[in-house]
């Protein structure tokens, strides 16, 4: 039992204390996003381009940013403190992370939702590491568990590795007047486990009993100088302004 537990302790020490053990990583991270469409699995493409202050996110299919914004693109420069949106028709949305706040704030009001009071209103979620490790993609990775408080049978696996270090920016500071289910991911678990303390996940699971169901999965992970030509603003690309955009939603209302 001993031997175990020197084992277990010094890979949590190494998981934890990761952030100067590795390289900051550049490249691009190709990640398979799986659904359920009336009991058929459906299967989507969402790249990561890192570069050493910026990420760009860009998937095949149209995302919604915040559950608000209809995006196929989202870049964000924590160089210059902002987010680039990608919105369509060659144009895209100029925020900073403050103007951000502002419109979900505006939206949640618009929605008859109400926004999280902070800290103190973030729901917790249930999470602890199992003994379990494995090589994914030749990356060393922990398995977290998210528990169901409902049902122990029924939890999410994350693998996780503290060997792809992200600068994370803005993504890993405290985010004001978010909406309830926002606030739980931004503020909650992701950021402290993942943001903060720099571990990728790999690959989750929905587990229920001895089923198995793929939420995400990574399927290649490529240091490389690809992402420097990625995350900059494509050509012909218009801003507009986060006052303009709010106008235009108003207009549009």
């Amino acid at each position: 039992m001993k031997r175990v537990s020197v084992l277990t302790l010094l890979f949590f020490v190494t998981l934890f204390c990761s952030s100067n053990a590795y390289a900051q990583f550049e490249g691009q991270i190709m990640m398979n996003l799986y659904s359920n469409d009336n009991g058929k699995q459906e299967v989507s493409t969402l790249n990561l381009f890192a570069t050493a202050d910026r990420i760009m996110l860009k998937g095949e299919d149209n995302y919604n940013f915040m559950d608000q914004v209809s995006t196929d693109g989202l870049l964000i420069r924590n160089d210059i403190k902002d987010f680039i949106i990608m919105t369509g028709n060659d144009q895209a949305l100029q925020v900073t992370k403050k103007e951000i706040e502002g419109l979900v704030e505006m939206f949640s009001s618009w929605g008859g939702s109400s926004s999280s009071s902070g800290t103190n209103g973030t729901p917790d979620n249930r999470y602890r590491f199992s003994d379990e490790t494995r090589e994914i993609l030749g990356h060393q990775a922990a398995e977290m568990i998210i528990e169901n408080d409902e049902d122990p049978n029924k939890y999410l696996s994350v693998w996780l590795t503290p060997e792809i270090d992200i600068n994370w920016g803005m993504l890993a500071e405290k985010w004001n007047n978010m909406p309830a289910d926002i606030d739980k991911e931004l503020n909650g678990m992701s950021q402290e486990i993942i943001f903060k303390r720099k571990n990728f996940p790999l690959l989750i699971e929905a587990v229920d009993g001895n089923k198995r169901v793929k939420i995400m999965e990574t399927q290649n992970v490529n240091r490389s100088n690809v992402a420097k030509a990625m995350v900059e603003i494509p050509s012909g690309v218009t801003l507009m302004s986060f006052k303009d955009y709010v106008f235009k939603m108003m207009m549009e209302q």
